[in-house]
């Protein structure tokens, strides 16, 4: 049995949502997108003591971090587990689910030379995954290459040259180039340079290498690219899935006095005199009937380039062509139940040379599943709009099942049922100028006074969990900063931490 799950885009959710009803003199902020990230911003806010709408186009909270129940059991979007690196943000999340938060320790594989390693990739993992020519190659290819950045130092104009400028031609033509090719669905010259210092985690393994070579005085910039993830941890996860966290903050906005309005397809942003005045949109889908919500301020989750196309009076014409210039790319989950109680090793395993780039198994994670001698594996693929893998016709299905397959991971006729899970502004696409059309977005946001874009979609970038609820809380302090309301009593969150940077994620730390 095959299930379509139309998933963020636009299509007619289950659950139809009201406006909800005038709270008095308290401010009213709505919150565009209950992700994770606005999520935590309604929690701040509500806590602080603005009445909050949280509008959210799907039948579920959580964004990427979503749940969807299909059949008797829950499908994540990807296996996406809390880290507890930010401390407040972890703390009020235990806080808010008690027992139900789950710690289970990492262990990530990544399919690598003739076998699994343990991921991020260590040093002795890559000396046993490369063939030995091809590793006196990239050591030599990267010894060059740290010498001529010292000797002719240059501006990296697209990924690709950035690459080779950390690792050299060698290593990046038989690591990066063809995984980032498939992965993104455009060649890594087509990608910005901002790209590997924002996305890319560090191979551990080079770091070493590299390591030694800067005692040599040949280091790079410090910010070159992002950090590795942690190769052992404590995730956090929930019998129910993702989902917990951000339905464990749902009900707490909701005790705050707030709302939380699923199926609610926002329609206009409707502003006067560089303010926004109020909210419209469409209950119960495209279908629906289209309400509108008076507001003090906004606070928006959403892809900014589809914040952009929303406003009205409308954006001028070179803030409307700069949202036609920002693009995400797509995810389709394909999840199997399997009639086996347990399929993998690891929590998640990476691939390189498959149609998807990571299988997960929840049940491995916590996640209760029926029948308990059943289980579920989740494939996760980027793919293109309306191609076969987003469509998931029976052929895309059966390559998928022949590739797991092909793994030694099931047979497919032990598959139960499959299901179909889509998100189709996943992940931000850091394309050759992409900057100056984020740009000219975000200076004209800017010039509303009571309007903050924010998180993955809304600063089109690339947080984990933690790190996007503490960029909807900075987000919401910010407005409540602005003569909306003054915080009382302890602030969700809130510490000296709060001040420093957004911490950033990488491929490692979904």
């Amino acid at each position: 049995m095959t299930t379509m799950l139309k998933a963020q885009s636009g299509l007619a959710p289950t659950t139809p949502a009201a406006a909800p009803e005038a709270g008095g003199d308290r401010p009213h902020v709505i919150v565009l997108g209950a992700g994770v990230c606005g999520l935590y911003a309604g929690r701040v806010l509500a806590a602080a003591g603005a009445r909050v709408t949280v509008l959210e186009r799907e039948d579920v909270v959580g964004g990427l971090a979503a749940g969807h129940r299909l059949g008797d059991n829950l499908y994540d979007l990807g296996v996406h587990h809390l880290h507890a690196f930010d401390r407040d943000i972890f703390e009020d999340v235990k806080g808010l689910m008690g027992d139900r938060l789950i710690g289970i320790a990492k262990d990530a594989r990544i399919k690598y030379g003739r076998g699994f390693r343990r991921y991020p990739l260590e040093f002795g993992d890559m000396l046993r995954g490369i063939p030995p020519w091809t590793l006196a190659t990239a050591l030599a290819g990267l010894m060059v290459q740290q010498v001529a950045n010292r000797l002719r130092p240059r501006e990296a104009e697209n990924a690709e040259q950035a690459l080779i400028q950390l690792y050299g031609r060698p290593l990046y033509s038989f690591f990066f180039r063809d995984f980032t090719a498939r992965y993104w669905g455009i060649p890594p010259r087509e990608l910005s340079a901002a790209f590997v210092r924002n996305k890319m985690p560090r191979l551990s393994a080079v770091d070493v290498i590299k390591q030694a070579l800067a005692r040599l005085g040949l280091r790079e910039p410090g910010d070159a690219a992002v950090e590795s993830a942690l190769a052992e941890e404590t995730l956090y996860y929930s019998r129910e899935g993702a989902r917990g966290m951000p339905e464990a903050l749902a009900d707490a906005i909701r005790r705050d006095g707030g709302a939380v309005l699923t199926g609610a397809t926002v329609t206009a942003v409707e502003t006067e005199g560089g303010r926004v005045v109020a909210v419209r949109y469409r209950a119960g889908g495209n279908e629906g009937a289209e309400l509108r919500l008076p507001c003090d301020a906004c606070l928006s989750t959403i892809p900014i380039n589809h914040l952009a196309l929303a406003f009205e009076p409308p954006a001028p014409p070179a803030v409307v062509e700069a949202a036609a210039g920002l693009r995400h790319r797509p995810i389709v989950v394909y999840g199997f139940r399997v009639a086996r109680p347990r399929l993998l090793d690891a929590l998640y395993i990476y691939y390189r040379d498959r149609v998807f780039h990571r299988l997960a198994e929840p049940k491995n994670s916590g996640l209760d599943i029926a029948p308990p001698e059943h289980t579920i594996l989740l494939a996760e693929i980027m793919c293109d709009h309306g191609d076969a893998l987003w469509n998931g016709t029976p052929e895309a299905v059966a390559r998928v099942a022949a590739d797991i397959e092909a793994e030694g991971i099931l047979r497919a006729d032990e598959i139960v049922e499959t299901h179909v899970v889509r998100a189709p502004e996943a992940y931000p696409v850091f394309a050759l100028g992409f900057e100056a059309h984020l740009a000219r977005i975000e200076a004209f946001v800017a010039g509303h006074a009571n309007l903050r874009s924010t998180g993955r979609q809304g600063g089109f970038c690339y947080p984990n969990m933690h790190a996007a609820m503490r960029m909807g809380a900075e987000a919401a302090r910010e407005l409540a900063a602005g003569a909306l309301v003054e915080p009382r009593g302890r602030r969700p969150g809130a510490s000296a931490a709060s001040a420093v940077p957004y911490p950033v994620s990488n491929a490692a730390a979904e």
